[in-house]
């Protein structure tokens, strides 16, 4: 429930880019495409950072992408989109209060949808991957809009729950100091941004609370491939900085290992994730760039 307290939130304001490409319709492909460049090659600085991202060995797959024409030829309307919101999403991330707070859970946001995408493709979800790489990137807008309003007050909400790692601590703290959790100001930006429905029901969800992931699994298709990927990020120590360790770490791998059952994801795929996934993605020039995104 959203409480009258967040309703004291400042939101940053939502990019006029990401507000006119959320808006393309997708059921005409060929004119979503003509709409989709003529949006992004209006600005020369988006289209650099779109053509840099679209080269990456994550996405270009070895085929030079010279312009956006051929990016959009040979990745997808759905692909380039989901850049195009990448790209614009970094600046929904405030870049002041506690910087190192601020990169960390940027970069967490970027891994999960990375690796949501990764998990789509290998689970049968491969026709809604981008849109759950979008799930993964904006889940947890919430977490960043509040450490950015209450620096010094979620600085101290951030360690004592061993770096945000520890979610069920960390909501606790959050609805102790304001009686609402960074989830539920996913929710309230999300809505005040117009977002699609999918990603304000994906953001209300707390995975620790999942008692019935079949039933998760049916009414929102997107949503657990990103669940799993939050936890891969966190038990892969994937951002170098956060290290999930102890008890904590017994608890998120049973959690994790729980949820996997719904995909058949048997020991070999999770350790593999876990422990093998995380140098080929660091290594990709895609990571490195939604590094600079940030920092730029």
């Amino acid at each position: 429930m959203l409480t009258d307290q967040i309703k004291s939130l400042d939101l940053p304001p939502m990019p006029q880019v990401a507000a006119r490409v959320m808006k393309i319709d997708e059921s005409q492909v060929s004119v979503s495409a003509e709409q989709i460049k003529n949006i992004i090659q209006a600005d020369l600085a988006l289209s650099t950072k779109i053509l840099k991202l679209a080269n990456s060995a994550f996405y270009s797959r070895g085929n030079k992408i010279t312009n956006l024409s051929q990016a959009i030829a040979l990745l997808g309307f759905k692909t380039v989109k989901g850049l195009s919101l990448l790209v614009s999403s970094a600046s929904l991330v405030p870049k002041k209060g506690n910087f190192k707070i601020m990169k960390e859970l940027w970069m967490r946001s970027v891994l999960t949808a990375l690796i949501a995408k990764i998990l789509a493709e290998r689970i049968d979800k491969e026709k809604m991957n981008d849109e759950i790489f979008m799930v993964g990137l904006l889940r947890q807008i919430g977490k960043s809009i509040m450490a950015n309003q209450f620096t010094e007050e979620y600085a101290i909400c951030y360690n004592m729950s061993a770096e945000a790692t520890d979610e069920e601590k960390l909501n606790q703290l959050e609805t102790m100091k304001w009686q609402f959790t960074s989830l539920d100001a996913s929710v309230f930006a999300m809505r005040s941004w117009n977002f699609p429905s999918e990603l304000i029901e994906a953001a209300k969800v707390y995975r620790y609370k999942i008692d019935d992931a079949v039933a998760i699994e049916r009414a929102q298709p997107m949503l657990l491939p990103v669940i799993l990927a939050e936890y891969i990020v966190l038990l892969g120590g994937y951002t170098d900085t956060a290290k999930v360790t102890g008890k904590l770490a017994e608890k998120l791998y049973a959690e994790f290992s729980r949820l996997c059952l719904v995909y058949k994801i048997d020991d070999a795929r999770k350790k593999y994730y876990i422990e093998e996934l995380r140098q080929v993605i660091r290594q990709d020039s895609f990571y490195t760039f939604c590094g600079e995104l940030f920092t730029n």
